[in-house]
């Protein structure tokens, strides 16, 4: 058996899917899978495997002694971070915005309890709007429908930002914002985008409607199962002191992270995991749900699960993916969360897709978290480590990368380059300024 297939076994372990290994690693081997897990960013969650494991499964005790130590230091990271998220939400809480936070320790919402605390922390993405003001108090939210608004929630946030931190490199959907010590915050106000012009029209009329009714979220504490209680009406979620969006919006916005991380990063199976927990509350939700109306009297046989199309969060939410272009994307992470982390066919999003599962899992392994450690993507550095300008070999470099993904995913293959014309226009002229 080879590590890969160990290390995937090992990930099973820690998430529930599996009692133990099929065979017991050497300790060169387990030497093997502790350095993927630094890879790609889980050694904490591999450890939470290892403590799982029987007696004669484990790994030498040095290797144990030194894992646990590091899962510690992820505890006490991850702790830290949460604090951050609490203080980062405060501030534009105090300063007429609400806000939300993507991703990353959003994510613990939907973690079962022996992972909580060691998933990797990162940086901070927080999404911002503007709330509106009445006689100079700020107590209304915003609606961005609204088309007599003065002034786009988009130049509000980033206006505001560069007022605190002059500077700063302002992109399409984001910022930075470095008001922390010791984590790096980004500020979004758009939580993501796609190249394709149209489908981003409608990804983007799809983020305002949540914002638009954003006066409805649900207090929780930071348990999974007091979530899965929640009403699926809810937009957001207050989880650990500050606010994080719902599982609905997040099946869709995080699946469009990854697909839009395999045109410009790369990904690692932190990630994947993060969705694997999202997916998982997903299902929960739904057959909550289903208990609810059964007992209600309702049995709606059109809601049962059918491989062939994506699981029934809503009418729109399917509508959105489908529209989206995500569906072919979506099959391949499905194969790559059955390969690496069991996931039952019962609850994924779709039928999985093999042969562009097994390009996306070459991709992961081989780039590890981000795509770091891939040789490949050393076109995407710079000298100096700035984003201001990497001149036009980078930007032929990054179309040759993604040309690999044309026969798969040839929309944003094909935009891609148009996209970056107009997005340096975007900057250059501070378009936002009339958004």
């Amino acid at each position: 058996m080879s590590v890969s297939t160990s290390f995937f076994e090992l990930l099973q372990v820690a998430v529930g899917n599996r009692e133990e290994l099929s065979c017991v690693p050497t300790p060169e081997e387990w030497e093997e899978i502790y350095e993927m897990s630094k890879k790609q960013s889980v050694a904490g969650i591999a450890f939470a495997g290892v403590e799982r494991l029987p007696q004669e499964q484990m790994p030498p005790g040095k290797r144990i002694r030194q894992w646990a130590v590091k899962a510690e230091k992820t505890r006490e990271h991850n702790a830290r971070v949460s604090e951050d998220c609490r203080v980062i939400s405060r501030f534009f809480e105090e300063n007429g915005f609400d806000c939300v936070i993507l991703k990353g320790q959003g994510n613990f919402a939907y973690y079962p309890e022996w992972l909580q605390g060691l998933r990797s922390a990162g940086d901070i993405d927080v999404w911002c709007w503007p709330k509106s003001k009445i006689d100079g108090n700020v107590n209304v939210n915003v609606n961005p429908l609204n088309s007599k608004i003065l002034e786009h929630p988009v130049r509000r946030v980033i206006e505001f930002c560069l007022s605190k931190k002059r500077g700063e490199y302002v992109y399409y959907h984001n910022l930075d914002f470095p008001v922390l010590k010791k984590t790096p915050v980004e500020v979004h106000y758009r939580p993501t985008w796609l190249y394709n012009p149209f489908r981003n029209r409608v990804l983007q009329k799809w983020f305002r409607q949540f914002t638009a009714h954003n006066s409805q979220f649900t207090v929780h504490n930071s348990s999974s199962e007091a979530l899965r209680r929640a009403e699926l009406g809810a937009q957001f979620t207050v989880y650990d002191g500050y606010k994080i969006p719902s599982v609905e919006f997040n099946v869709v916005f995080q699946l469009l992270h990854l697909y839009k991380h395999i045109f410009e990063e790369g990904i690692g199976l932190r990630q994947l995991l993060d969705y694997y927990f999202v997916i998982n509350e997903t299902q929960a939700e739904i057959a909550t749900k289903r208990s609810s109306d059964y007992e209600n009297g309702s049995n709606n046989k059109d809601n049962n699960n059918n491989q062939d199309n994506i699981i029934p969060l809503t009418p729109s939410t399917i509508e959105l993916i489908e529209r989206l272009g995500l569906r072919s994307f979506a099959g391949a992470v499905m194969y790559v969360m059955r390969e690496v982390f069991a996931m039952p066919e019962e609850i994924m999003l779709c039928k999985p897709d093999g042969k562009r599962g097994r390009k996306l899992l070459n991709e992961i392994m081989q780039g590890g978290n981000f795509g770091k450690f891939d040789e490949r993507y050393k076109w995407a550095e710079t000298s100096n480590g700035s984003m201001d300008y990497r001149g036009a070999s980078y930007a032929f470099a990054r179309l040759r990368h993604n040309f690999q993904f044309l026969s798969d995913y040839p929309s944003e293959v094909l935009w891609e380059p148009v996209f970056r014309v107009y997005h340096w226009f975007w900057r250059k002229c501070r378009l936002w300024r009339w958004e």
